[in-house]
């Protein structure tokens, strides 16, 4: 015992370095450890960032692509309601108006780099007002919105079962130009349109109906979507300089 204690007496400096370096050893494979797991967390929360500002610029242009369409509409029912309120004459240019009254239009938008955040977990996404954002515009305002389309659409589908026939010729005639909504409608008697109380009734309805979805509805989106990929530009060259 004395023996080995008078070794240990003389080669502790030896021994402690040892264990020194041993430690060093596994504190540095630890934190390199580290450091490689954060670098590949912070590239692939850069790829989601980038993802998501990738689609929200797509889902900008079908926004902006769907709100000149419906500008469209308000244009044609506002002539086809003053021509038939002040007793005028048909011509050939109210069937582009008439096509115009009722738009089957879809919100065409892809989440899939939301859904791979999700799939992660949402805390791969390290700025919490960034994540917020993200949940705000795609778990809430794209789900209110859709909602709101899915009635605008039964209403479509109810009026052209209900309204058109009898009324027109045919629904539905779309020229399919530059995947517009261009395309003509004609009238089966439109001198009898103008004392036709339901279709003027429709008509005025729709007008309202049709201010309201792109006032409210689409323009809230458009600003958020716009607001949104604006935050994700700061916030990818913030990560990725």
């Amino acid at each position: 015992m004395k023996r080995i204690l008078t070794t240990l007496k003389g080669k502790w400096p030896e021994y402690f370095f040892e264990i020194l370096v041993l430690i060093i050893g596994i504190y540095g494979a630890f934190e390199l450890s580290n450091y490689g797991q954060n670098q590949a967390r912070k590239r692939a929360e850069i790829e989601i960032l980038k993802g998501c500002k990738t689609e929200l610029m797509t889902d900008l242009v079908e926004i902006n692509f769907n709100m000149n369409e419906l500008r469209k509409s308000q244009i044609a029912l506002k002539v086809i309601l003053e021509v038939l309120e002040n007793d005028g004459s048909y011509h050939d240019s109210l069937a582009s108006h008439f096509i115009y009254t009722l738009l089957p239009m879809h919100f065409v938008h892809s989440t899939s780099s939301f859904e791979t955040a999700k799939s992660r977990g949402l805390d791969i996404i390290s700025n919490n007002e960034i994540r917020n954002k993200l949940i705000a515009v795609y778990d809430s305002q794209y789900d209110f919105f859709l909602k709101a389309e899915d009635e605008e659409l039964a209403e479509v589908q109810y009026h052209m079962r209900q309204i058109l026939p009898g009324r027109f010729e045919s629904g539905y005639n779309f020229e399919g130009k530059e995947n517009t909504f261009e395309g003509s409608m004609v009238p089966m008697d439109f001198e009898s349109l103008k004392t036709d109380q339901e279709y003027i009734y429709f008509i005025k309805t729709q007008q309202n109906r049709t201010k309201s979805y792109l006032s409210y509805f689409y323009e809230n989106l458009r600003k958020s979507v716009e607001s949104l990929i604006n935050d994700l530009d700061q916030e990818i060259k913030r990560l990725d300089p």
